[in-house]
């Protein structure tokens, strides 16, 4: 990434235009055959947080070798839903930022050109109406916005044929959130989609579609869960909040955000040594330049 600095010995600081860019990866090119499935990375919009809550702890010396943030210590954090088509049908990992912004969150959160992923979806040749599930790591604001939409006079379900997919103690959580989680949620994004009986409940770990499995890992939220899809040529998982960044496949760097930043670790700890011994797909929703790739005893290795 291209940079510019301030007055000598500065910290670095990036454009909007050196943030907001296309993610290098080959299921954003085009379409990517995992066996049986066809993948394919559709990104929403994305949003611009504050480092700090992206990083926590970690030192804003240490982090900026990773993420340069904009004037205002702002980081690019993209939404790269994943587009899944086989013999289940046509699925739909996450649910973007969406569209219903007032214009002061638009200026907090840098949000611009919204819409993306029903242009990528519409790119893809998929109608919302073909869409068959969808599912949801959790139900924070920029998790899950694009799953409703106003029709002029109130929210429907974009994807009204879909059944979604979450937590039951997430969902909870989104009814009745804590004090520090309460800006983080939006209620009326998935309300629509209950209201029209499209809304899935799990009780922990799950199959609930043949293929793809629910897998809970607390720790961001305590009904965040990972979802793991099984093909004949290996698995994908994605991992929602779990890895926002490669930076934070450390076991120590855990976003300001997580609630529970020790079950966070504990809970990498376990999973992603499972993620490199089966070798899996890993996709980062929210790393906006290599967000696919293999996690190796070497590091992370982009596709």
């Amino acid at each position: 990434m291209s940079k510019h600095r301030e007055p000598t010995g500065a910290l670095p600081i990036a454009t909007r235009e050196e943030m907001d860019v296309a993610p290098h990866t080959v299921l954003a090119e085009d379409a990517y055959q995992l066996g049986d499935l066809t993948l394919r990375l559709v990104p929403d919009a994305p949003v611009f947080m504050d480092g700090g809550a992206m990083f926590g702890l970690t030192p804003k010396t240490l982090w900026i070798k990773h993420k340069i943030p904009d004037e205002r210590n702002r980081v690019p954090v993209a939404t790269n839903c994943l587009l899944v088509q086989g013999r289940q049908g046509t699925s739909l990992i996450e649910g973007g930022v969406g569209e219903k912004f007032s214009d002061k969150q638009k200026d907090i959160f840098g949000l611009d050109d919204l819409g993306r992923l029903k242009r990528g979806l519409k790119a893809a040749a998929i109608d919302p109406e073909e869409v068959d599930h969808v599912f949801l790591t959790h139900l924070h604001f920029d998790h899950c916005g694009a799953v409703t939409t106003y029709d002029g006079s109130s929210l429907r379900p974009t994807f009204p044929r879909a059944r979604h997919f979450v937590q039951r103690r997430e969902y909870e959580t989104l009814l009745n959130p804590d004090p520090r989680s309460r800006p983080t949620y939006t209620p009326e994004n998935i309300e629509a989609v209950r209201e029209a009986g499209l809304l899935e409940l799990l009780d922990g770990d799950s199959e609930p579609v043949p293929g793809f499995e629910m897998r809970l890992t607390p720790g961001h939220t305590a009904g965040h869960q990972v979802v793991l899809v099984h093909s004949t040529g290996g698995t994908a998982a994605f991992m929602g909040d779990l890895v926002p960044f490669p930076s934070h496949f450390k076991t120590n760097w855990v976003a300001g955000t997580d609630l529970a930043p020790l079950d966070t670790m504990a809970t990498k700890e376990r999973f992603l040594a499972e993620v490199r011994e089966r070798e899996y797909l890993v996709v980062l929703y929210h790393e906006h330049l290599t967000p696919v790739g293999r996690l190796t005893s070497e590091g992370f290795l982009p596709t």
